[in-house]
C-alpha cells in the first residue's frame, strides 16, 4: 500500500518545493538549432539547471545542496564524511561529476564525493537523469551532474563576501572577485568551510567523536573574446582537505584523510555561421592520504594524473537539422600504496544527428565508439524524440545504451584486483511528460534501465572480498519534478518539487538493491516581500535495507528532515544580506549509513555582502 500511494504521489506530482530555480533546454519553433553548443540527448531528456541564488541559500557542500534540490539520494557516513549520489537506482559509480564538461570521477573508486565539492566556487550546476555516456563517457548511467563556471562580459569590477557561522563550531567563508570588460572577463574565488562536527547523537548520550573536518578550495577563471567568433577561456580549481573519520564506537581506532585535487582546462570556442567549434585541454590530479591510526605518521596514499583531449563540431546542415561530430581522449596514469603504476588510454569519436521536422517534432540520433586496449570497443547509442502537441503539453521519448569500465581499485589493487573484469552495460528508456503553464512547469517521467556485469566487492570463502562481474539488475519507476511561482503586488511565492519512485532489483534474487529507497520527495515553499524572504525545505527518504538478505534488524527507517530559513536584504544599490537558518527543525533521530547518525536541530546564521 505504502508503494501504490507513492507511486501516485509521484504521478501527479502534486509536491511544492521552492528556490530550485530550473532553466528548461527544450528548444522548438523558430529557433534555430544551431544556435546551441549541444550535449547529447539535450532535448530529448530532463536537464535541470540550478542557477547560484538557490546556492547561496544551502550549506556548501554539494550533498547537501542536491539533497533538498533533486532528485538525488545521497547515503552520508556523518555529516560531512562521505557522501555517495545514487540517481534511479544506480550506484555511486554509475553517476558522471563534470567539472565545465571534463569528468572528475575519481580513478580509483570511480565515483566523486560529494562532500569534497563546494558549490559557491560554481555559478551553475546542471543536473541530467538518466544514462548520457553519448556525451559524457564511462559512468554515465544513473545520471550526471555538471560543475559549470559562466563568464559574463561588461559587467566591471565586482565582488562577494558570504561568511556563515553555526553550531559545533562550524564556519564558512567565501570571497569572490569578477572584473570584466567588454572583451574580457575574470574571477577568483577563495573557500574556506571547517568545522568541530562535535555535535549530540540524538536520543542518546553519545557525541560524534573524531569528526571534525576542513577543506579550502580555490578557483579561477579568465576568458577574452579574440574577435566576435572566437572566445578563449582559462579555468583552473584547486582542492585541499583534511576529514577525521568519526569512530563508530567509543572504542575504535581514530583515522584521518586528506585529499588534494588540482584541474585546469584551456577551451576554445568558435561561433561561425554554419557551425560551432569547441576545444577543451585539460589536465586533473588527484591525491589521497588515509592514516589508519591518527597518531602515526604512517600513511597508505593514492594517485592518479589525468589529461583530457575533446573536440566536437556542430555544422548546420540546414536552420532545422544540425550534423554533430567529436572525439575524445583520455590518458590516465596511477599509482599508490597498493597500486603498481599504470597507465592506460582511452579514446572515443561521436556522431550525433539532430532533425526539426515541424516546429511540434524533433528527433535526434548519437553514437559513440570507444576504443580502447583492455575492454574492446563498445559500440553505444542514444536515440530520442520531442513533439509539442499543444500549448501546454510536450511528450519526449529517450533509449539508449551506457556503459562504464572498472576503476584502478577493481583491476590494479596488489592482491585483490581482478584484470579480467568487463565493463558494465546498460540498456534504458524513458518516457517524458511535460507540462508547462505561465511560469509552472511539470514534469513526470517513466524509466526503465536495465544493467548488466554489474561491479561489486564480493566476499570469497575466506571472508575476503574482492571485485567480480556479478548480478544483473533491473530497475524501473517514476520520477516528477515541478516549479511554481506566483505574484500579487510585491508580495511573491516560488516553488519547485521532486519525487522519484524506485524499484531496482538484482534479478537473480528479486530483492532491492542496498541503500535504494522507494522513494525520496522533497518539498518546500518561499515567500519573498519587498527585501524580506523566507523559505521552508522539506526531503522525506523511504527505508532502505543495508544487507542484501534484508534482515530486519539492519533496516535503515525512513526519516523526514526539514530547513527553515530567513533573510533581510539591508542594502540599496548593493546587496548586504544577513539571515538565519535552523537545520533539521523537527529535531529528527535518522541516519543514512548504519551506526552514522546525523545531527539533531542546530542553527546556523550568515552574512552576503556584494559590492
Amino acid at each position: 500500500m505504502r508503494q501504490i500511494s507513492a507511486f501516485i504521489l509521484g504521478c501527479f506530482g502534486i509536491i511544492v518545493t521552492s528556490y530550485a530555480q530550473t532553466d528548461s533546454l527544450t528548444v522548438l519553433g523558430e529557433v534555430h538549432i544551431v544556435a546551441y553548443q549541444l550535449k547529447d540527448s539535450t532535448y530529448t531528456k530532463n536537464v535541470v539547471v540550478l542557477k547560484d541564488s538557490v546556492l547561496k541559500q544551502n550549506q556548501a557542500s554539494l550533498t547537501n545542496f542536491l539533497n533538498f534540490n533533486s532528485p538525488v539520494y545521497f547515503k552520508e557516513n556523518g555529516l560531512g564524511m562521505v557522501s555517495s549520489p545514487s540517481f534511479r537506482g544506480t550506484t555511486a559509480a554509475q553517476t558522471a561529476v563534470l567539472w565545465n564538461g571534463i569528468n572528475i570521477n575519481s580513478q580509483t573508486t570511480g565515483q566523486t564525493d560529494f562532500n569534497t565539492i563546494n558549490t559557491r566556487g560554481y555559478n551553475r550546476i546542471e543536473v541530467q537523469t538518466g544514462g548520457s555516456s553519448i556525451a559524457d563517457g564511462s559512468g554515465a548511467i544513473g545520471g550526471t551532474i555538471n560543475l559549470v563556471n559562466d563568464f559574463s562580459f561588461g559587467t566591471g569590477w565586482q565582488n562577494a563576501l558570504f561568511a556563515n557561522y553555526g553550531e559545533y563550531n562550524t564556519y564558512g567563508l567565501d570571497y569572490q572577485t569578477q572584473f570584466a570588460t567588454k572583451t574580457f572577463s575574470s574571477f577568483i574565488g577563495i573557500a574556506r568551510n571547517a568545522s568541530d562536527n562535535d555535535y549530540p547523537y540524538p536520543d542518546t548520550d553519545r557525541h560524534n567523536v573524531n569528526g571534525q573536518f576542513h577543506n579550502t578550495n580555490v578557483s579561477f577563471g579568465a576568458a577574452t573574446k579574440l574577435n566576435k567568433k572566437d572566445t578563449l577561456k582559462v579555468l583552473a580549481n584547486v582542492y585541499d582537505g583534511r576529514r577525521n573519520f568519526s569512530v563508530p564506537t567509543p572504542n575504535a581506532l581514530k583515522t584521518k584523510y586528506t585529499d588534494f585535487n588540482t584541474r585546469a582546462l584551456l577551451e576554445w570556442d568558435g561561433r561561425y555561421k554554419k557551425f560551432n567549434t569547441n576545444l577543451k585541454v585539460a589536465s586533473t590530479t588527484e591525491e589521497y592520504r588515509f592514516y589508519g591510526n591518527i597518531a602515526s605518521e604512517r600513511y597508505s596514499f593514492g594517485k592518479v594524473e589525468s589529461f583530457f583531449l575533446k573536440y566536437a563540431l556542430d555544422y548546420a546542415l540546414t536552420n532545422k537539422m544540425l550534423l554533430s561530430v567529436g572525439a575524445n581522449y583520455t590518458h590516465n596514469d596511477g599509482k599508490g600504496s597498493d597500486i603498481a603504476s599504470e597507465t592506460r588510454n582511452l579514446t572515443a569519436g561521436i556522431v550525433n544527428f539532430k532533425h526539426i521536422l515541424s516546429e511540434k517534432f524533433l528527433y535526434e540520433i548519437g553514437l559513440r565508439q570507444e576504443t580502447n586496449d583492455r575492454f574492446g570497443n563498445p559500440l553505444l547509442y542514444s536515440i530520442g524524440m520531442s513533439a509539442t502537441l499543444n500549448s501546454w503539453y510536450q511528450l519526449k521519448l529517450n533509449a539508449s545504451k551506457n556503459f562504464r569500465i572498472p576503476t584502478y581499485n577493481d583491476l590494479y589493487w596488489q592482491g585483490l584486483g581482478n584484470p579480467n573484469l568487463q565493463p558494465e552495460d546498460s540498456y534504458q528508456a524513458e518516457l517524458t511528460n511535460v507540462f508547462q503553464w505561465q511560469q509552472n512547469r511539470l514534469t513526470v517521467t517513466g524509466y526503465y534501465n536495465s544493467v548488466t556485469n554489474l561491479l561489486q566487492w564480493v566476499p570469497d570463502a575466506s571472508g575476503i572480498s574482492r571485485p567480480q562481474n556479478t548480478n544483473n539488475v533491473e530497475i524501473y519507476g517514476v520520477e516528477s519534478i515541478l516549479n511554481v511561482q506566483k505574484s500579487f503586488g510585491k508580495h511573491t511565492v516560488t516553488g519547485a518539487a521532486t519525487f522519484v519512485y524506485t524499484v531496482s532489483e538484482n534479478k537473480d534474487t528479486g530483492r532491492q538493491l542496498i541503500y535504494v529507497p522507494f522513494y525520496k520527495w522533497t518539498a518546500s515553499v518561499g515567500y519573498q516581500f519587498k527585501k524580506l524572504t523566507a523559505y521552508y525545505q522539506y526531503l522525506n527518504t523511504d527505508e532502505v535495507f543495508t544487507t542484501t538478505d534484508h534482515a530486519t534488524e539492519h533496516i535503515l527507517d525512513s526519516y523526514m528532515v526539514a530547513n527553515l530559513g530567513a533573510e533581510y536584504n539591508l542594502g540599496k544599490d548593493n546587496t548586504y544580506k544577513l539571515g538565519a537558518q535552523v537545520l533539521n527543525l523537527w529535531d529528527e533521530s535518522y541516519e543514512s549509513v548504519l551506526n552514522r547518525p546525523m545531527p539533531g536541530r542546530n542553527f546556523n546564521i550568515y552574512m552576503q555582502l556584494k559590492f
